[in-house]
Parts: C-alpha cells; sequence; structure tokens
C-alpha cells in the first residue's frame, strides 16, 4: 500500500484497534459493536497527522413524523383507535375453527345434529324435574308418615238432643182437605199426595221431616226449625219457633214462613205460587191419632213432660236419625188469589219460557187455595 492512497480522502483505515487489557475486555460486546458503528476510525494525513473522523450529520427531531413511528420497539397495534366489533360468528376455537364451522361440522351432522343435542338437552332436563318432584313427595310421604295424635276415646252415651224440643223429628200426618179456589184453573193447583184422607186413609199419609234446634243459651233457649228433602217442595231454613198457650192442654210449638211452590199443571207448563204462607203447630200435650195403631204418651207422662221441660223421647239428636213425633201436629200452605197467582211459564228442557195467560184469570184475594195436613180428628 503506498503512501499516496493513504493520505486520499477516500482512504479508510480498516486496521484493527489496539489490543485492550483485561479490564476493558469485559465490557460487552454490545457496546463495542455500539461504538465501532457510531464511530468511524480516525484518517492519518500525509504529514503524519491524525484528524478525527468526521461525525455524521443527524437530523433534527421532526414532530410531523407518524404517530406510529414515535415509539421504539413495537408500535400501538390500533394507533389510538376503538377495537373492531367481533360478532358471534367471528368466535375461533383452539385450532382456529370459527363457529360457523362449528354448525356444519359433519361430524355432529352424521351424529344427529343439533336435533340429537336439544334431546340429550330435555333428557337431562326431564331427569332433573324427576328428581326434584321424588324429593317433594318423598317430603311429603316422610311428613304423613308420622303417627297421628291418638283420638278422643268413644263416648259410651249417645249425644244428648239438648233441652225439649230440640231433635230430629217425623211428623206422620194425612193429607185432610184442599182447595183451589185461588186460581181460575183448578189443575194449576194440586197437594201431595194427591189423594185425602177420606178417599183413602193409607194412600193419604204424608211424612214432614224436621229438625229442631236450640239457639241461645241458658234454661230457656229459643228454638228454629228447618226442612230436610222431601216430595212437597216444602223448603224453609231456621223458621223461629214460638211457644203458645203454655201449661195448657193446648200448649204448642207453632212458626210460619214464606215460600215458593211450583206446579206442572200440564205437559210443558210450570206455574208458580210464589208467596205461599206455610203455617205448623206442633202440640206437646194433645194427643194424636194417626195412624190408628200409633198412641200418645199418657196424660201423667205429658204432665212430667211440661214440668220437666224435658222429653224422655225427643227425638234424636239434629242432623240424625229421626224419631217420631208424639203428640198432634198440623200444618197448612196457603195462599190467596190475585195478581200473578199463579204466574205460569212454558216449560222445556229446565229451561223457563213465554208467559202463559190463556185460561188463567185473576181471582179475588180474598179466595184461598190451600193444602191441609194433620195425625188427629180424621
Amino acid at each position: 500500500m503506498s503512501l499516496n492512497s493513504v493520505g486520499s480522502p477516500d482512504f479508510v483505515d480498516r486496521s484493527l484497534p489496539a489490543r485492550h487489557s483485561t479490564k476493558g475486555a469485559k465490557r460487552s460486546r454490545t457496546g463495542s459493536r455500539a461504538s465501532s458503528l457510531d464511530h468511524r476510525l480516525s484518517v492519518i494525513a500525509e504529514d503524519g497527522s491524525v484528524q478525527p473522523s468526521a461525525q455524521p450529520d443527524v437530523p433534527q427531531r421532526t414532530h410531523h413524523r407518524p404517530f406510529h413511528r414515535r415509539f421504539l420497539g413495537e408500535p400501538p397495534r390500533y394507533g389510538g383507535r376503538q377495537p373492531p366489533n367481533y360478532t358471534f360468528f367471528d368466535v375461533t376455537g383452539p385450532k382456529g375453527e370459527k363457529f360457523e364451522d362449528l354448525r356444519n361440522n359433519a361430524y355432529i351432522a352424521k351424529r344427529g345434529g343439533w336435533k340429537r343435542i336439544c334431546i340429550i338437552a330435555l333428557i337431562i332436563i326431564a331427569c332433573l324435574v324427576a328428581l326434584i318432584v321424588g324429593l317433594a313427595v318423598g317430603l311429603h310421604k316422610k311428613n304423613s308418615s308420622s303417627p297421628p295424635p291418638p283420638a278422643a276415646p268413644p263416648s259410651s252415651s249417645p249425644p244428648s238432643p239438648g233441652p225439649f224440643p230440640a231433635g230430629s223429628y217425623s211428623f206422620t200426618t194425612f193429607l185432610d182437605t184442599t182447595s183451589t179456589n185461588c186460581t181460575s184453573n183448578p189443575a194449576s193447583w194440586t197437594c201431595h199426595p194427591y189423594v185425602t184422607y177420606a178417599t183413602s186413609p193409607t194412600n193419604s199419609q204424608s211424612i214432614f221431616n224436621w229438625i229442631i234446634s236450640a239457639t241461645g243459651p241458658g234454661s230457656s233457649p229459643n228454638f228454629t226449625i228447618s226442612s230436610t228433602d222431601n216430595p212437597f217442595a216444602i223448603d224453609f231454613f231456621n223458621a223461629t219457633l214460638n211457644l203458645l198457650d203454655a201449661g195448657s192442654d193446648q200448649e204448642r210449638y207453632k212458626f210460619t214462613t214464606t215460600l215458593q211452590k211450583a206446579i206442572f199443571p200440564s205437559f210443558g207448563v210450570k206455574c208458580f205460587y210464589n208467596e205461599t204462607q206455610f203455617t205448623a203447630d206442633m202440640y206437646t200435650k194433645k194427643p194424636k191419632s194417626y195412624p190408628a195403631n200409633s198412641t200418645s204418651p199418657s196424660s201423667s207422662a205429658s204432665a212430667t213432660l211440661s214440668a220437666s221441660t224435658t222429653a224422655p223421647s225427643a227425638g234424636a239428636p239434629p242432623g240424625g236419625n229421626f224419631g217420631e213425633w208424639g203428640y198432634a201436629v198440623d200444618a197448612t200452605q196457603s195462599i190467596g188469589g190475585g195478581v200473578d197467582v199463579p204466574a205460569c211459564y212454558d216449560y222445556s228442557n229446565g229451561q223457563i219460557g213465554d208467559r202463559v195467560t190463556d185460561g188463567y184469570s185473576v181471582e179475588p184475594a180474598e179466595e184461598f187455595c190451600s193444602c191441609a195436613y194433620k195425625n188427629y180428628d180424621p
């Protein structure tokens, strides 16, 4: 190499730097490499003087540099913008498969597809429901299987019917007389059993089953009376009983109530007597004479009954079997004539139809229709 070439401006000294000490050798290779890159070797002039190497021009920092180039290392991924909106179909699996691929998966389609999955889900839900119901039924049976409380020992004596005349009684009577004067059509008023005692003593028999209840404390309670199912269509509930002529031979309990009487005078016609009065007298001393084989208590027994106000055979308890009333009784249904007496209508299949007026005229109020029953003096 000639000296001329060395002194030329284009000559660059490529010689290795002097050997450093052991301490300098421990510097990092990264620092040496950076130093060798940042600094060029000094230039030796022809006269032997060493000139420092020229430093490269460093451009000024500009503020117009793009945002993503202002950072060292990796720039922000989205440059401050909002992340993209993902949808359900953008979800990918561990191997990169998408939800759409899962829906169209051939394995799932081969095994029955989504129907099979739904069926399995329904089976699981049904099992859970059955488990819950089974637990509920089991707990209920466990609670119901506990021993019931001990029952009260049965009473050795029948329940007391209460003070006389409380009890359930049968009143055996006969149809004594009838009257149809309140209506212009005699067929529109009838009396069960449609035969009077004068026609047939046996076929005229009529039995009323009534219940007498004591209402009120003390030795002198009040009494009410109620009917039961009967063929007379005579229905009443808790009618008040009044004691009349106390202490005399005509001592009796009397009640009066108003009810509706329905009659079928002909096929397809139903008539109503809406203000029918029902009155009954139940004697406590007067003897009965019907039926012929029946007898009333003796006069001494009646006196004892009146004094003690308690009957030895005062009837069964209310609601129980019916005992026979041992004394005279009479009962009467009655209604006077007037407007809508009776009120008749077409009747078919249990339905009320048009009003029927042909063959019916208004009768005077003093003209009565009646059915009279009793069990004495035929």
